[in-house]
């Protein structure tokens, strides 16, 4: 699917209870994660325009090698980060598909994605995703990073990844999702 990462339809029976419970959320992980009552927040770290060399996309479907517009959040609970997270759209699809992207600040996209009944959801994908990826250096803390630095680059969290679409046949949205250890405490 994506840059040696080996991304399955199916969540592998193998990974621990925690990181299946939180990857196999339906419906909104925002939604998921304020039901807790230990005070959710988004972090937006960045937002900008990025070049995808590994990018997200089911055979035929991959964004890798594109433009796209990139925001990168941090989904904290009891102030501390539990989810990172990477959102991605193509920079050639009409904007009005997505007309929510540059006014989101520290909103959580699944609060827009999943009140609006024009947006669904494909397929859900999962994988063990490596520390090295960009995308996920840009998210870690200085504190987690330096952790995971002792702990040898052979570390690998759990993800998810969606595509979503508004319209049939127009610019489609990715979410990719890293599950942090930190969310065993909030089974």
């Amino acid at each position: 699917m994506s840059g040696g990462v080996a991304w399955s339809r199916h969540c592998p029976p193998s990974w621990p209870v925690w990181a299946r419970n939180w990857v196999s959320t339906p419906g909104s992980l925002t939604q998921r994660l304020v039901r807790l009552n230990q005070g959710f927040k988004v972090e937006p770290v960045v937002q900008a325009k990025v070049l995808i060399k590994h990018g997200p996309g089911a055979r035929g479907q991959s964004v890798t090698g594109q433009m796209m517009r990139q925001r990168l959040v941090r989904l904290h609970v009891n102030n501390a980060p539990v989810v990172l997270a990477q959102t991605l759209v193509e920079m050639d699809g009409p904007v009005n598909d997505w007309h929510f992207w540059r006014g989101l600040g520290t909103r959580s996209l699944g609060t827009v994605l999943f009140s609006d009944p024009q947006v669904k959801r494909g397929k859900t994908y999962f994988a063990r995703l490596p520390l090295q990826r960009p995308w996920v250096q840009r998210l870690l803390p200085p504190a987690m990073k330096a952790e995971m630095n002792r702990q040898g680059n052979g570390r690998v969290w759990y993800a998810r990844c969606a595509r979503f679409s508004r319209k049939p046949n127009r610019t489609p949205l990715w979410v990719m999702e890293v599950f942090l250890p930190q969310l065993e405490h909030y089974l």
